[in-house]
């Protein structure tokens, strides 16, 4: 009966032995032998894995495997738990894994007989805690150093914490501002806090919301707020993160271009409108000076001259409808009449500088659903450059062209021409290939013709000459 138990005890220390080999961790023991500390015990999976077997262990001090400071240090806490203190504990580190020890002194008639130690890896761990305090640098650094404003609060708007720029933005220092409701939200807009917590508790974002807020000197800037909530364990919306961006700067920036948007338009129709009388004006002179030179009166140069007085009238009554657009009247027009006005007018200007204009009509020409006025006033510009084009001399061809759903007038002079690299510049506001020009004509051209869901083709040889294609539907619906 007795060497049967004897024979269960040794298998159930057998049993043990192989369940501390196998564990996971690691167990040690050691006493204290003629002043030093040997192992008289070792096992566990944490044992290879810090790169040492029972062998290297058992029988010998720390300095035996362990670098001389190590052991010196480790062996303050041995001399703690020999001393009979309990919960001694520390921490340790070799090959790159790192373990936590716990040790027990084993008394036996009041005496420490021996002291047991505890170890579990705790590599995962350190690793978790040195990630989670490289992230809390990142975010501490980047909260420290964003040029945007943070703010955090509580679901009640009082203040957790500010960073420098936020203080720049507002004026308060952050100390006035901890455990008080943030003082930013001018009279009129009081109830901004709750809207916001009401949007974020019901999922919806507030990203780049521009608003106004108010300084610690009461003045109003222009603000570009994110709010984003800041969430518990559970889901539950405990505190925000607001980020704010001082837009007042650019706000300022975008009226001072706004203004001067609408100083230029405003100079570019009037610089418009004053180059479109200097046409009829130039006609009249013509006229003048031809009827002086001849001695005579002829009735249908007086009739011209009336009529581009009515042009001057008719532009000038512009100026008086600029703060009210109208809509362009539209009919069937005769697209050989109106030309054949246009190059009555424009011909004493074009026999002065050596010029003969030819007009071209091909097949039966329809009418054409236009303005007669901007229709007439593409044709002038068009000419009119074409002459100014030839100081020379020479020949403008126009022709009239007939097509399925539209027409096509072509004017075809012999002056200087275009570069290829300056034609898509063409129609551009104040761009010119002329001295004195302006490219206002151009570009109200180019501005009517699309208004008459039309078309401008230019093209042009250096020193030959160019040729404007104009298409105009014969319906301006179309």
């Amino acid at each position: 009966m007795v060497e049967k138990t004897v024979d269960e005890l040794l298998q159930l220390h057998q049993e043990l032995e192989e369940i501390l080999y196998e564990q996971q961790g690691m167990t040690f023991k050691f006493k204290y032998v003629n002043g030093q500390f040997i192992h008289t015990f070792c096992a566990g999976q944490l044992l290879s894995k810090i790169g040492l077997t029972p062998c290297a262990v058992i029988g010998r001090q720390l300095k035996d495997f362990l670098p001389a400071d190590i052991a010196a240090y480790k062996e303050t806490f041995y001399l703690d738990a020999w001393n009979g203190k309990e919960d001694i504990a520390y921490e340790g580190e070799k090959d790159g894994v790192f373990y936590f020890v716990s040790l027990r002194p084993i008394r036996r008639s009041g005496q420490v007989t021996e002291v047991v130690a505890s170890c579990v890896d705790i590599t995962e761990r350190k690793r978790a805690e040195e990630e989670l305090r490289e992230t809390k640098e990142l975010l501490e650094s980047l909260i420290k150093n964003s040029v945007d404003g943070i703010c955090v609060t509580d679901m009640e708007g009082k203040v957790i914490r500010v960073n420098r720029s936020f203080e720049k933005i507002y004026g308060w220092q952050e100390e006035e501002l901890i455990g008080k409701q943030v003082p930013i939200f001018p009279l009129h807009m009081k109830n901004d806090l709750d809207v916001i917590c009401n949007q974020l508790q019901t999922g919806k974002k507030v990203m780049n919301c521009e608003t106004i807020r108010q300084r610690k000197d009461g003045e109003m800037i222009h603000v570009c707020l994110t709010v984003s909530p800041i969430k518990d364990a559970a889901g539950r919306v405990i505190a925000l993160t607001g980020i704010t961006r001082d837009i007042s700067e650019r706000k300022r920036s975008e009226d001072f271009y706004r203004k001067a948007d609408k100083l230029n338009v405003i100079g570019q129709l009037a610089a418009g409108l004053a180059h479109e009388i200097r046409n009829p004006l130039t006609s009249l002179r013509g006229f003048i000076q031809l009827m002086q030179s001849s001695g005579t009166n002829k009735s249908a140069y007086c009739d011209i001259m009336i009529s581009e007085i009515d042009r001057i009238n008719s532009i000038v009554n512009e100026f008086l409808i600029i703060a009210k657009p109208h809509a362009t009247s539209f009919r069937k027009n005769d697209i050989r009449i109106i030309l054949h006005n246009v190059v009555t007018l424009l011909e004493p200007q074009a026999v002065l500088n050596n010029i003969q204009i030819q007009l071209e009509v091909e097949g039966d020409f329809p009418l054409v659903e236009s303005s007669e006025m901007e229709i007439k006033q593409v044709f002038v510009n068009i000419l009119k450059n074409a002459i100014e084009a030839m100081p020379g001399g020479g020949m403008i061809r126009i022709a009239l062209v007939a097509q399925t759903n539209s027409i096509l007038i072509r004017f075809n002079d012999e002056g200087n021409g275009i570069p290829d690299n300056l034609i898509p510049r063409l129609g551009e506001p104040f761009f010119t290939t002329k001295e004195q020009g302006t490219g206002l004509g151009l570009m109200m051209c180019y501005k009517i013709i699309a208004d008459h869901k039309g078309s401008i083709m230019i093209n042009s040889v250096v020193s030959e000459g160019s040729t404007f294609d104009i298409t105009l539907p014969l319906s301006a619906g179309e």
